[in-house]
């Protein structure tokens, strides 16, 4: 008796197949060496993963069929890397086969997949998958943004068979522009969730929903909170990783996490997130603060990263966004919280000509001796004046910070402009750090050839105080292996620092 989910998937040539003569499967394989290619593709793949788990097999008399004797978590993580289609297709590989793709714990519906075909069959499909599936599903991800607004209890429907099938791990995309927010079901809240990834849903949990107490990894894209007074606290003792991304209705949620690492909170708002309940993170390794605009008359505590640092003692990544860096001592003489652990400190949107960044900045290399990566990210645009090369650059300048930079390995300016400012602080860097690896400067597109081959020249004419260091010179790119700042549609949606031993 054939597979009756393959039945259902391939009764309208789901996956580009053709329809065999017989009408037993609908497949038809044109020649016997299309499927011997793909078994070699698999018997490929399966050796890659058996070196890796260091099993060898057993021979028992005759040659074996390392597909079928393989165990059923080694055959699940070899269809996890490939797509639902070529898994499906992997059925008729043998008997024994037949039935062990819907037995897969990790079902992605990637974007590719839902957009390939018309939302309404792409809805059927994924129907006849969690119907006629069998064990438990801890894994599922799935892009909704072809699904009209119409079709979300669908959605919910979906979410609810998963709730009751041992569901750990929820990814819900609506990524598409003008989408309509998907709610999130009630029943979504009772879920003993580990990881969480939502883009543009609405976040309502019941009155009795007090956080989800397995979480490790909440990962948010602009989706509303709406809460009331009953949950606006909530409480999450597993949580490492937190990401706030252009949320909505932060402003009086809590959330205590004292097992937290990562924070990130990009583009919130003003009012965003209430950074108290976050100062008893002792543990928080990495905080990222980025947004557009910040009032600096605000004098709430828990706004001031300047406050709240001295009390993550073990943070040694910090990303800041330029109104953010305003908010350390600007004042010659005045210094920021000592961060002794800090290794890496990424600014995003930074200018080399405010006064008040700059010293700013001083401040805090002033107070972390042990700073090993420094990234900047240019603003876009520059004026004219400061696009020019400046021939009498030989000043060198002085940041009062010329004996604290003893172990900065790597400078790394990304739309580097090649201004008077920038250069004068490369000078100065290149001069002064004695274990500089290094000097990564990915030019912006905009600066034409001829002012890009004059800038190159006058870098390499810069003194060195360190032996083995190197300028890397080249254009900036979204997909450069150096570029480590991630946009989407323009926006800034995640900031990742290198470690020193990736670069």
């Amino acid at each position: 008796m054939e597979s009756p989910l393959w039945g259902t998937l391939t009764s309208s040539r789901d996956f580009g197949l053709g329809r065999p003569q017989s009408g037993a499967l609908d497949i038809e394989w044109e020649t016997n060496e299309k499927k011997n290619v793909y078994r070699a593709a698999l018997s490929c793949m399966i050796r890659m993963a058996m070196a890796d788990s260091g099993n060898i097999l057993a021979i028992r008399g005759k040659k074996l069929d390392r597909l079928t004797d393989l165990p059923i978590n080694i055959i699940h993580q070899i269809q996890d890397r490939i797509s639902v289609q070529a898994a499906a297709k992997m059925s008729v590989l043998s008997r024994a086969w037949r039935y062990i793709w819907s037995s897969n714990p990790r079902l992605i519906f990637a974007t590719g997949f839902c957009t390939m075909k018309l939302p309404s069959k792409t809805i059927d499909i994924i129907t006849a998958i969690l119907l006629q599936h069998h064990g438990s599903v801890k894994t599922f991800s799935v892009d909704i943004s072809p699904i009209h607004s119409s079709q979300h209890p669908v959605v919910d429907r979906w979410i609810l068979f998963l709730s009751r099938n041992g569901l750990m791990d929820l990814s819900v995309l609506n990524e598409k522009s003008g989408n309509t927010p998907y709610k999130l079901p009630s029943y979504v809240y009772n879920v003993e969730l580990e990881h969480l990834v939502l883009s543009n849903c609405i976040f309502r949990p019941p009155c009795s929903f007090r956080g989800f107490h397995k979480l490790r990894k909440l990962l948010l894209t602009q989706v509303s909170f709406e809460l009331d007074v009953a949950t606006s606290s909530l409480w999450m003792p597993s949580l490492e990783t937190l990401q706030f991304i252009r949320c909505s209705g932060l402003r009086f949620l809590n959330i205590y996490a004292p097992k937290l690492l990562y924070l990130h909170l990009i583009g919130c708002g003003i009012d965003a997130l209430n950074l108290g309940p976050f100062m008893v993170c002792s543990k928080l390794k990495m905080f990222g603060l980025v947004e557009q605009e910040v009032s600096l008359n605000r004098q709430d505590k828990t706004m001031k990263p300047t406050d709240i640092i001295l009390s993550w003692p073990n943070l040694n990544r910090l990303i800041l966004g330029k109104c953010f860096v305003k908010f350390f001592p600007s004042d010659a003489g005045v210094d920021c919280p000592p961060m002794r652990q800090l290794k890496a400190l990424h600014l995003a949107n930074y200018d080399f000509d405010s006064e008040d960044q700059m010293f700013a900045l001083a401040s805090i290399l002033r107070n972390s001796p042990n700073l090993e990566i420094l990234s900047f990210h240019m603003l876009s645009q520059r004026k004219k004046d400061d696009m020019e090369v400046d021939e009498n650059s030989s000043q060198k300048p002085d940041y009062g910070i010329q004996q604290l930079l003893n172990n900065l390995r790597i400078l790394q300016i990304s739309r580097f402009h090649g201004s008077r400012a920038e250069l004068l602080f490369i000078k100065f860097i290149l001069a002064s750090v004695p274990l500089l690896q290094k000097a990564i400067l990915l030019v912006e597109t905009s600066v034409c050839e001829s002012l890009s081959l004059k800038i190159s020249k006058e870098l390499m004419r810069f003194p060195r105080a360190s032996p083995k260091s190197e300028i890397i010179y080249e254009p900036w790119s979204e997909r450069s292996k150096y570029s480590k700042l991630f946009l989407v549609r323009g926006v800034l949606v995640m900031i990742a620092i290198p470690d020193i031993d990736s670069l």
